[in-house]
């Protein structure tokens, strides 16, 4: 077994390993982990595909030859679902919707296993041998339609899956996005709750398919076909064997991150609130603008809600005395129900006033107090050389690289550099 062959049969064997635990494991989403153990296999499966060319095994069983492939367009609906059903979102048979792709191309394939056994034999080695038999050529195309011989002439799959795969991966980013600003609305601190690490897994998708897209397309502009016994598929399947590895890790390691989705769709559901519409509606408007509606609409606004422009101007500088004379920002564990609770409002009033009266999250408002109290510690002579750990605590931040995110979004500086400023 050559170089490759090993890399291939390493994926294989390790994806069945990792689905294994994913399957078995009993902490964090099991839906969830069953999704990504789909995942691991169907990229498994596209290793072993590749292995089996290599070994010649479809050209002496080739019935088998294109039951796998069609699999790869299962690779977006998989992570898709990983994430969705990730943030606690229930999943329903419409989902089943999303592998319409797969099932088109496992049935469009049902020709295939209706010609002799010796067509099918031709046929898979023009679509994958080096072509140096100049009958296969006029042999291949009396059997099957133009469309499909321009389909494998240009490896359309290939460039299909890229798009199909990246799609997904665009639509999981804008997920993670959405949840992320979720948890904003809720917490004061996002360690081990925001999707950050599956943002960075779909970027290395979004690299492996980019790989993927350069080889797959470079076989075509050199040889002009597709070649699987070339040298190019090695960089692709390197990057494939560790993509397998580090999702499956990554979903294996992630139990706390349920726990708290979990405790912010129950602080959601703990406070009233209008329809989730009117509110992200309200939201975006005050995103997209950068400043506050302007006063009719807030009247409007606040009289369907049973919340008069007045109180929301009161409950305002109630907020912001409770948060100065108490100190509630101290608490690095503090959530929007925590500080309703502190003011006897409901938690959806205090979101309210947060956002439409001082044009922030939750998260914002708070780590606000957070900064400014860091700004003076750092500008008093007996707390300015605080080293940052040790800072960041102090203020209610859980970690420096928390402390350090926050500062400079708000200053547009690293505490370092205010530091500076000052002498």
């Amino acid at each position: 077994m050559d170089l490759i062959g090993f890399l291939y049969g390493f994926g294989v064997l390790q994806s069945i390993l990792l689905a294994g635990l994913l399957l078995f494991i009993r902490s964090g989403n099991r839906l969830a982990n069953a999704f990504m153990a789909g995942l691991v296999v169907v990229m498994g499966l596209n290793l072993l595909q590749s292995w089996l060319i290599r070994i010649g095994f479809y050209l002496e069983h080739p019935s088998f030859g294109l039951l796998i492939p069609p699999l790869d367009f299962a690779w977006g609906p998989l992570l898709y679902l990983y994430a969705y059903s990730l943030t606690s979102r229930s999943v329903n048979w419409s989902h089943a919707l999303h592998f319409l792709p797969t099932v088109f191309m496992l049935t469009s394939t049902w020709k295939f296993h209706t010609i002799p056994e010796e067509h099918q034999r031709n046929l898979l080695s023009y679509l994958w041998s080096q072509r140096e038999d100049i009958q296969l050529i006029p042999a291949v195309a009396n059997a099957i339609p133009s469309f499909w011989r321009h389909w494998i002439d240009l490896h359309l799959q290939g460039s299909f899956f890229a798009l199909h795969f990246g799609t997904y991966c665009i639509l999981v980013l804008r997920q993670i996005r959405n949840h992320n600003q979720l948890l904003q609305r809720h917490f004061s601190s996002l360690e081990k709750m925001n999707l950050k690490w599956l943002g960075q897994l779909t970027l290395m998708c979004l690299l492996f398919l980019l790989v993927f897209v350069v080889f797959n397309r470079s076989q075509l502009l050199l040889v002009g076909h597709f070649d699987v016994n070339a040298l190019t598929p090695s960089a692709p399947s390197i990057l494939q064997v560790l993509l397998i590895y580090v999702i499956a890790m990554a979903a294996i390691f992630q139990p706390s991150l349920i726990r708290g989705i979990s405790a912010a769709t129950l602080d959601g559901e703990e406070s009233p609130k209008p329809s989730p519409d009117s509110v992200e509606t309200e939201e975006k408007k005050v995103t997209e603008s950068g400043s506050a509606p302007p006063a009719p609409q807030e009247t409007t606004k606040y009289e369907r809600s049973g919340l008069s422009l007045e109180d929301a101007q009161a409950f305002k500088i109630l907020l912001m005395e409770k948060m100065q004379e108490e100190q509630l920002y101290l608490d690095c564990e503090l959530t929007l129900l925590d500080l309703a609770k502190h003011t006897g409002l409901t938690a959806h009033q205090v979101s309210q006033v947060i956002n439409s009266q001082m044009n922030q999250n939750f998260f914002s408002f708070v780590n606000n107090y957070r900064i400014q109290m860091a700004k003076d510690l750092m500008s008093q002579p007996e707390t300015q050389n605080m080293p940052i750990v040790e800072l960041a605590v102090e203020v209610g931040f859980k970690s420096k690289s928390s402390f350090y995110d926050a500062f400079k979004k708000a200053t547009q500086m690293t505490p370092t550099q205010f530091k500076k400023s000052l002498s």
